[in-house]
């Protein structure tokens, strides 16, 4: 798919979580903090750079060097080796020389081809992701705001909207949305209180739960986006979340957290959670993760197309 279309597709996705953000904000109250379309805008801009590519010069850097390393130290191996089995003759630190030579060539021409295979892969994969994510989660966000717009709703629509819900676990093959109607009920009860703390402490706790059955949702994209030789690589030297002006290193803990945070291998959901929740606490009283992702003139043309 043309990247052009790509970067359509994912800005109008952006768009979508900013505009459910705000219904989501203006019916339970902004004071309660952002929900979580407000930290998908964030989520959902940050895959653009993938899809769009713009990421693909470091990625080529950052593979071509882990590449090479590797194939320094087989090349050094494999000349020993060479050397010591069938050309004995031959100088043990020539052949060494010679291995690392046709070892930092070969790594580097492959991490090079990898890193531009994988971009290439994962822009389509992260977009298949997103559009996952919209139409399991943003729906039955729109199904909640039509619940709470009248007010408080009666126990029969209540009733009605958590049947709508898939009874059963995230996890395939059921998929279901056990946990987003754990979320829901965080978000009903923030909903109804008029205690600030405990509003804040309900959407926090729905946030968590809802972007835990995204991950579980998107498990398999992510691990098929990140080829295995640069996950830990790829962790620690190019993933950034941005809020804002503000980016964060995935790889480094968040600082004024007295647990550690910092993700060695995004694809472990357990590392990802560990992040994403201390992040989610962290910046829940941030005015930034309420902001526009897009100049607004911008904002005011993708929202059109996207309803």
């Amino acid at each position: 798919m043309p990247i052009r279309i790509l970067r359509l597709s994912n800005q109008r996705i952006t768009t979508l979580h900013f505009l459910l953000s705000e219904a989501l904000a203006s019916a339970i109250g902004r004071d309660a903090g952002p929900n979580f379309h407000s930290w998908a805008v964030w989520g959902s801009r940050k895959a653009g750079v993938t899809i769009r590519q713009e990421d693909l010069d470091n990625a080529v850097r950052d593979a071509s060097i882990t590449a090479g390393v590797i194939g320094t130290i087989v090349g050094i191996a494999t000349g020993l080796f060479v050397q010591h089995v069938w050309l004995p003759s031959l100088p043990a630190p020539f052949a060494a020389l010679l291995g690392t030579a046709l070892g930092v060539s070969t790594g580097v021409w492959a991490g090079r081809h990898l890193a531009i295979w994988s971009r290439a892969k994962a822009a389509n994969l992260v977009l298949h992701g997103n559009r996952i994510v919209m139409q399991d989660i943003g729906a039955q966000s729109a199904r909640f705001l039509e619940l709470i717009e009248k007010g408080v709703p009666s126990g029969e629509s209540r009733s009605a909207f958590f049947a709508g819900l898939r009874p059963g676990p995230t996890e395939p093959p059921r998929h279901g949305q056990d946990r987003l109607a754990t979320a829901f009920s965080s978000y009903l009860a923030a909903f109804e209180s008029s205690d600030l703390e405990a509003k804040c402490d309900a959407m926090i706790a729905g946030n968590c739960e809802i972007v835990y059955h995204e991950h579980i949702r998107l498990e398999p994209y992510i691990r098929r986006a990140m080829p295995l030789i640069i996950r830990r690589c790829a962790t620690q030297r190019l993933m950034t979340y941005e809020i804002g002006e503000t980016v964060l290193a995935v790889g480094q803990d968040l600082q004024g957290v007295p647990t550690p945070t910092a993700a060695a291998n995004w694809t472990k959901i357990e590392e990802r959670m560990r992040y994403v929740f201390a992040l989610f606490r962290k910046f829940h009283n941030s005015p930034e993760v309420f902001s526009k992702p897009y100049p607004e003139r911008e904002m005011v043309r993708l929202a059109g197309q996207a309803l």
